[in-house]
């Protein structure tokens, strides 16, 4: 086993079963929700501390992650989101879901840094 094995995590962030369980939660935490300006910053907090909970289920090893919720109200108004990093490609991955009903849209990214 060479030394670069031993620094690989053990399991590779899966971005598509991320993105997949993370817009189940979104759509059951969301489904019969309307845009309330008063009650988005909680809102979003528990969102981003469920899909942080449901990410330990996954079993990943030394991975730290980053949740970022974005909600706003539904006007068919475009939104633009963009980031940059600078990371290992081999290890650190993300995932982004976007959710939209009647009345919101919910955009949910984890970003997964191996934290070697």
């Amino acid at each position: 086993m060479s030394e670069e094995d031993i620094n690989l995590p053990k399991k590779i962030f899966n971005c598509q079963d991320v993105k997949k369980r993370m817009h189940e939660i979104l759509h059951e935490n969301l489904h019969d929700k309307q845009y309330d300006l008063n009650q988005c910053s909680l809102l979003t907090k528990n969102l981003s501390n469920i899909i942080k909970d449901s990410l330990k289920t996954f079993g990943y090893e030394r991975y730290k992650f980053i949740i970022q919720i974005l909600l706003c109200q539904e006007y068919n108004e475009n939104i633009q989101m963009a980031c940059r990093s600078f990371w290992d490609s081999q290890t650190d991955k993300y995932a982004q879901t976007i959710y939209i009903n009647q009345f919101l849209i919910c955009i949910a990214t984890t970003f997964a840094v191996f934290y070697y």
